[in-house]
């Protein structure tokens, strides 16, 4: 993959002792818990290469399942792969938390970009040591499902495109609210998170269903130590990944 030649983008040093601890590819990088997330890693570069595909959404059912986390622990490995340049959207905007996990502040987000008060690249914030790049939601909106669905995002979405090698976009609960379902359909794919004893397979049968089956890339679940069969789901592809707590 050719590296593409990047803004300059303002800086922040992500300090371990600020951050969420769940956060293992930055708190724990040589634990078990991390190498879970590289093998996910290393299933998303193999499937997206061959495939072509840029824009990922991370998607849960509901609230508490790990969605954020995996999204900014994948995040993170994507930018830390050589020749590799990511950018993490933070598209929950009725709930914006991805600064709050990573222990940092910021004044502008993606909701300051589509009310039209500031642009992409001065949003855009280059996480050190990683080299992750991050668009924080900004404050938080009630009219997000408009918001998404207008050109304004799409727009941003071509525009990340452009600059970075991945974009993952962190979307809202798909049994709560209608963003999320939105942003997969303008995306090239979609990772969908589940929560060991969180939703029941009805209620993810019923939002899986609702889904574009050829944009999704597999299902992760999260804080469980029994695999699922690949006969209980008819994507094919289940990724088990363990989470302390």
């Amino acid at each position: 993959m050719e590296h593409k030649k990047l803004p300059e983008f303002s800086s922040w040093n992500v300090e371990i002792e600020r951050v969420e601890p769940r956060l293992v590819a930055i708190t724990q990088p040589l634990s078990n818990y991390c190498e879970e997330y590289r093998s996910l890693r290393t299933h998303i570069l193999h499937k997206t290469q061959r495939r072509g595909l840029k824009t990922i959404v991370v998607a849960s059912t509901g609230a508490n399942e790990g969605k954020s986390v995996t999204a900014l622990n994948l995040s993170w490995l994507l930018a830390q792969t050589d020749g590799v340049s990511a950018l993490l959207i933070d598209s929950d905007l009725r709930n914006p938390s991805l600064t709050d996990y990573l222990g940092i502040e910021t004044d502008r987000g993606l909701s300051d970009i589509l009310a039209e008060k500031a642009t992409l690249k001065d949003s855009i914030i280059r996480l050190q040591p990683a080299g992750l790049h991050l668009l924080p939601g900004g404050d938080a909106r009630s009219d997000v499902a408009e918001l998404i669905s207008g050109p304004k995002f799409r727009e941003i979405l071509r525009e990340a495109r452009d600059m970075f090698d991945y974009v993952i976009v962190d979307a809202p609960p798909l049994a709560i609210f209608t963003d999320a379902t939105v942003l997969i359909n303008h995306a090239d794919g979609a990772l969908f998170v589940v929560g060991a004893g969180k939703p029941k397979y009805s209620a993810i049968d019923r939002v899986l269903e609702q889904l574009p089956r050829d944009r999704m890339l597999g299902v992760v679940l999260n804080n469980s130590k029994d695999e699922l069969k690949e006969s209980q789901y008819p994507y094919g592809y289940y990724y088990k990944k363990r989470t302390e707590g």
